[in-house]
């Protein structure tokens, strides 16, 4: 079999569930695991119908398990599933500024699919910067010969892959990021957060029109401070150009589900980037905002299990 969703975690002593929300999704489903400094909050749903094939899903960037909830019921039709609160993200606790880069992050990732007995095929899900994490890893890992799975399929929904204006990155990155992730200003951003619309306009801006109910799991992680650091951290720490380098390295089949509307990722500087860098992925465009699969939740997972029906080759 693939991964054990079944096996028996040591939540009670590694993290108690009971410090997510009563009403987090899945928390049934919740366990936490440590490794070095990382205590990683992951929930595991085994398959409904017998499978080879692992999912693995990777949030974006200021999101956690919750942003997956609605897509789980479809997607264990056709395979078991992890979701993963990323580092400095959710209730995935431990990382500092050095670990939110995206090879450390795929490093950390790593070390944690090992942990976890993954075995068998493995499909990588991201949505915005999951996707090039995703990436890294396979960039980093998917040759390695002694793995106990096989890296089958990579599939990116709204990927973060357009980098920022290169005057951002030369002149301003160097300076913003080490005190956009300094504490003080992320808890400043916590309060503000909790006491104002902040979040709700935030999320307006993606485009998306999303169920009240993941609007107020964002809320609530927005008033963390650690969410907060954890989500700018990440942002200042991608270095999307060297992935896009290296993308005629990845032999693993692509998929990517792009927004038309997407505000956060712009469809043509997207589609541009992925026929430069990854000319053989497959793209689909569909109608939608950044946040294309927590609007048309069930839509979007049985075009992830069509795409991960079609052969690897």
């Amino acid at each position: 079999m693939n991964v054990n969703c079944n096996r028996q975690f040591s939540s009670d002593r590694e993290g108690p569930r009971s410090v997510l929300p009563n009403a987090w999704p899945n928390k049934a489903s919740s366990h936490f695991v440590s490794i070095g400094q990382i205590n990683w909050h992951i929930q595991t749903h085994p398959s409904r119908k017998p499978s080879h094939l692992t999912i693995v899903l990777l949030h974006g960037t200021g999101s956690s398990t919750h942003s997956w909830s609605d897509l789980i019921h479809a997607l264990t039709e056709a395979a078991c599933v992890v979701n993963v609160d990323l580092p400095g993200h959710g209730f995935t606790t431990g990382a500092d500024q050095r670990l939110l880069t995206l090879p450390a992050m795929a490093r950390e990732l790593h070390r944690l699919l090992l942990a976890i007995d993954l075995q068998g095929d493995v499909a990588l899900v991201g949505h915005s910067a999951g996707a090039p994490l995703a990436m890294e890893w396979a960039l980093s890992h998917a040759n390695d010969q002694t793995l106990p799975f096989r890296l089958r399929h990579i599939v990116g929904l709204n990927p973060s892959l357009v980098p920022p204006p290169s005057l951002y990155t030369i002149l301003l990155g160097p300076i913003v990021a080490p005190i956009a992730t300094s504490g003080p200003v992320t808890g400043l951003l916590a309060f503000i957060a909790a006491n104002t619309s902040m979040v709700d306009q935030l999320l307006d801006s993606t485009a998306s029109v999303i169920p009240e109910h993941h609007r107020r799991h964002y809320r609530y992680l927005f008033t963390r401070a650690n969410h907060v650091q954890g989500a700018m951290g990440f942002m200042a720490g991608a270095d999307l150009p060297s992935i896009l380098s290296r993308g005629d390295q990845l032999r693993i089949p692509i998929h990517f589900l792009i927004g038309a509307n997407d505000a956060w990722v712009k469809e043509a500087p997207l589609q541009k980037v992925i026929q430069e860098s990854f000319p053989k992925a497959i793209t689909t465009v569909w109608p939608g905002g950044h946040l294309l699969h927590e609007e048309r939740p069930e839509a979007v997972a049985r075009w992830i299990t069509n795409a991960l029906s079609e052969s690897p080759g």
